[in-house]
């Protein structure tokens, strides 16, 4: 069984390849999950066992029917991103341009409050010991920027809230940069908004905001890639390289930190967090507690306003006592929405998403879409891209990058009357 998703997922990035006739944003997810694959392979066979998450505490039973599940429910999460094809994509158009304008300037606002939040602790968290500040961070201990943030005005306080919303700003950047040509300022502010989550995460020793933004980055760069000028191109090539090459040091910097003492070492860590979430998945389905349910982490807007409950380090631990084992390990997106829903719910749940997506994205081929229509192709698309690792918008504020996303795909279903002099940036 082992070798079975590698298989499976690498037929399935070919079949895409073959039918996109190049390569785009669906054959880059299933792409991932065959690379996973390929890491989980590797991860066996070297024998990378160390004090990681579950896999490392069990002997390992690889089910065929967990694997045939496994197989199937992503690639039914991957199936709706097929729908869109690069090579017939001519226009990205906004109904109403004033909307995405306004989100525009609100991200660029946050990303202002996160910097003056960051600005004077950053330098000396990173010259410190990264290892310490990763512990005290899971520990509960708060980072310099939350501390002070705690000294807000409410507006403010509401206003930071929206932090990991800027990762709209991505595709925000890409469209105004291909389609309604904004000024190199305007530009650039936009883009130093996309950075505002790695910037925060630096705060607290954490990588997983720089892997995400990185690998959404990489989704909108293969979207976007034909209607770039040679000109524009190396442009964004100056531009991006020197901050890849920063976060590049980050990430090394906080591995080493992380995993430098382990017999393992660094590449062997960094392969056990890639590899492993279809190894935990059938830890999951042999000996996970499906009797008892919850819904903080699949709805946790629902969950907080109904039954005031959020998915806390305090809930996690409580959730991990009930299970027996611990649960905040990656198993996929698909892992954590069996181990809440049981298996039969992530079936429903799989199923919506895919009905859901099927109906926002409404039919192949299509040549234009609408800006709206890809913010949430761009919000959905996490799901299964990050879903190597687990389940994205599992906390409270990662959901509101949906509100933001969806106030622009329903504004675009009708025209508002408004003059061009009103949205124009001189």
């Amino acid at each position: 069984m082992l070798f079975v998703p590698f298989i499976f997922f690498t037929l399935l990035t070919f079949y895409l390849w073959r039918r996109h006739q190049g390569f785009d944003v669906c054959v880059y997810i299933s792409g991932l999950y065959a690379f996973t694959s390929l890491v989980c392979i590797v991860v066996v066979i070297c024998d990378f066992i160390g004090d990681g998450g579950v896999l490392f505490d069990y002997d390992i039973v690889l089910s065929p029917i967990a694997t045939l599940l496994y197989c199937f429910f992503i690639t039914l999460g991957i199936l709706p991103f097929s729908m869109l094809y690069k090579k017939d994509l001519t226009k990205i158009s906004a109904t109403n341009p004033i909307i995405p304008l306004a989100v525009s300037i609100f991200l660029i606002s946050v990303a202002f409050l996160n910097l003056y939040l960051v600005a004077d602790s950053t330098l000396e968290i990173l010259s410190g010991d990264l290892a310490t500040i990763k512990f005290e961070h899971n520990t509960g201990f708060k980072s310099p920027a939350e501390i002070k943030a705690e000294g807000l005005p409410v507006i403010l306080k509401f206003l930071y809230f929206f932090k990991s919303s800027t990762l709209l700003a991505i595709p925000l950047f890409f469209y105004y940069f291909c389609f309604d040509k904004k000024p190199w300022w305007f530009l650039v502010l936009l883009f130093f908004a996309s950075l505002t989550s790695p910037i925060y995460c630096m705060q607290m020793a954490d990588r997983t905001e720089v892997v995400f933004y990185a690998m959404m980055f990489l989704s909108c760069i293969i979207l976007f890639h034909k209607f770039l000028s040679s000109k524009a191109r190396t442009l964004l090539r100056f531009s991006v390289i020197p901050i890849a090459i920063i976060m590049f040091i980050y990430l090394a910097a906080v591995t080493d930190a992380r995993f430098g003492d382990r017999n393992e070492g660094s590449t062997g860590g960094v392969a056990q967090y890639s590899g492993q979430n279809y190894l935990n998945f059938c830890y999951f389905w042999e000996y996970g507690n499906f009797n008892y349910m919850t819904t903080e982490r699949e709805f946790p807007l629902i969950t907080y306003i109904l039954l005031h409950k959020d998915n806390t380090d305090d809930r996690r631990n409580e959730r991990a006592s009930e299970q027996g084992f611990q649960m905040s390990v990656f198993a996929s997106y698909i892992g954590d929405i069996m181990l809440d829903l049981s298996p039969l719910g992530m079936v429903i749940w799989c199923t919506l998403f895919f009905l859901i997506t099927v109906v926002i994205f409404k039919r192949p081929h299509r040549t234009e879409y609408t800006l709206g229509e890809y913010l949430m192709y761009f919000y959905l698309s996490a799901i299964p891209i990050f879903g190597i690792f687990y389940y994205r918008y599992m906390v409270l504020h990662y959901t509101l990058m949906l509100f933001v996303a969806l106030t622009v795909y329903v504004t675009d279903k009708f025209k508002f009357v408004i003059s061009k002099e009103e949205n124009a940036i001189p």
